[in-house]
């Protein structure tokens, strides 16, 4: 069975891009809600980490989402950044195993082809793109959070 509400997450290391999509039908999707939360400036890791759980728990009890779609990462240069986000992603998935909601974990590659129909397409084609797809004149805020609202519809379709 589909899902009519999907959060969308973009992990990062001091950023967290989010997004609530709300399935009217198969084809036609309402943006809820998004935007980028942001680990306050010199917080220490741990203390980065409850930061992050507080905010997917207050997402999830706020908007109820019977789906969530978590973007995979992949890191191929920098190790000491991917440490640092694959620790909050971790904290994301134990949230959300906690709370026994439904994951999807598409890659990024997946969502922009899902997307844009180009795996390898820049923030702006997929923010132009999730303009059309969702009637939106304009799209604010940071890529995080189109990253999120990608995710989501991406992740609806991968269910």
């Amino acid at each position: 069975m589909k899902p009519s509400v999907i959060l969308g997450l973009d992990p990062g290391t001091h950023r967290l891009g989010y997004a609530v999509l709300k399935a009217q039908s198969p084809l036609k999707f309402q943006l809820i809600d998004y935007g980028t939360k942001e680990v306050p400036p010199k917080t220490h890791t741990l203390e980065s980490l409850v930061y992050i759980r507080k905010v997917i728990q207050e997402l999830i009890d706020k908007y109820k989402p019977e789906l969530v779609s978590v973007e995979e990462l992949f890191f191929n240069k920098n190790l000491k950044t991917a440490a640092k986000v694959y620790q909050a992603r971790g904290v994301i998935l134990l949230t959300l195993a906690e709370r026994n909601l439904r994951l999807i974990e598409p890659t990024a590659t997946q969502i922009k082809k899902g997307i844009a129909g180009n795996g390898r397409a820049t923030k702006q084609q997929i923010k132009r793109a999730l303009q059309l797809i969702l009637g939106l004149n304009k799209l604010d805020g940071q890529d995080d959070s189109w990253d999120a609202i990608a995710a989501a519809f991406v992740g609806y379709g991968m269910c």
